[in-house]
C-alpha cells in the first residue's frame, strides 16, 4: 500500500482527462429529465490494498460551480428507459480542470504482450460514467442488496495530448466486464445509496480485491473513432454514490 500511495504523490502532476463517451460539449446535464445531484465517494484502499482507481485524497465529490459553470459535476440522470450516473471534474468547452482529480493505476496489464501503456499511474481531471439506461435499468428501482451490471466508460487524455478510453461494454468487446451497481439502502423514493464495483471475478497476486477486465483503446484525436487496441487491463475500484 505504501508504494502505491508514494506513486500517487510523485505522479500528482500527471494530467489525465477522462471524457464522456460522445461529444465533449454539454458536460453539464442541465435539461436532462430528472437530474439529481449526488455525493460520490471513491475509495483509495479496500481490504488493506490500494485500488486501481481512487480519489485525490480530498474527500467526497460534490457538484460545485465556478462563474456559473459546474466545475465538478456528479449526478444521476433519469430517462424514460433508465438512469445514468456520472462524475466529471472539469468544465467548459476547453475542458478547464477543477481543483479535484481522480487517481488511475494502469500498472496491471492482462497480458505481457500488451503495447506499452500511455501512463503507469497518475491523478488528473476525469469523467466516469455508468450507463444503466442502455440496459433499461433504473437505479432507483433496485432494492437493498440487488445489483445491475451496467455498461460505461472511462475516457482520458495523457500528457502528449492523445486520448484513450477504457471500455466497460462487452457488446463491443466480449471479454470485458461491466460496472456492477448495487443498492445499499433505500427510502420512500427508492434506492438512495449505491456502490459501484467491477463485475469481474478476477483476483491477481496477493491483492484481496476483485478486479474487472477492461479494454484500453487509443482514439483518433478527440473523437470516438478507435485508432489502436492497447489490450486489456485489470482494474479494481469501489465507488459510493448517495443522493
Amino acid at each position: 500500500m505504501g508504494t502505491h500511495m508514494t506513486k500517487r504523490v510523485m505522479t500528482a502532476g500527471l494530467l489525465l482527462a477522462v471524457g464522456i463517451s460522445g461529444m465533449f460539449g454539454g458536460l453539464s446535464a442541465a435539461g436532462k429529465p430528472g437530474r439529481v445531484l449526488v455525493t460520490t465517494t471513491i475509495a483509495n484502499t479496500l481490504n488493506g490494498s490500494s485500488l486501481r482507481v481512487g480519489s485525490d485524497l480530498q474527500g467526497a465529490y460534490v457538484t460545485t460551480y465556478n462563474k456559473k459553470q459546474e466545475a465538478v459535476s456528479t449526478s444521476i440522470d433519469r430517462f424514460a428507459e433508465g438512469t445514468d450516473w456520472m462524475l466529471t471534474t472539469y468544465y467548459g468547452i476547453n475542458l478547464t480542470p477543477s481543483n479535484r482529480t481522480v487517481f488511475f493505476d494502469l500498472s496491471e496489464p492482462a497480458s505481457p504482450n500488451n503495447p506499452a501503456p500511455p501512463i503507469t499511474t497518475g491523478t488528473g481531471q476525469a469523467h466516469l460514467i455508468a450507463k444503466c439506461r442502455l440496459v433499461n435499468v433504473d437505479m432507483y428501482k433496485l432494492l437493498p442488496g440487488q445489483y445491475a451490471d451496467c455498461p460505461g466508460s472511462f475516457r482520458f487524455q495523457v500528457p502528449d495530448g492523445s486520448w484513450y478510453r477504457f471500455s466497460f461494454q462487452p457488446e463491443n468487446f466480449p471479454e470485458v466486464n461491466r460496472l456492477r451497481v448495487r443498492c445499499s439502502s433505500a427510502d420512500a423514493a427508492g434506492c438512495k445509496v449505491w456502490t459501484i464495483t467491477p463485475s469481474g471475478n478476477v483476483f491477481t497476486g496477493t491483492d484481496p480485491n476483485v478486479k474487472g477486465l477492461q479494454k484500453l483503446l487509443l482514439l483518433e484525436g478527440d473523437t470516438e473513432a478507435i485508432s489502436a487496441d492497447f489490450g486489456d487491463y485489470y482494474l479494481s475500484f469501489s465507488i459510493t454514490v448517495a443522493r
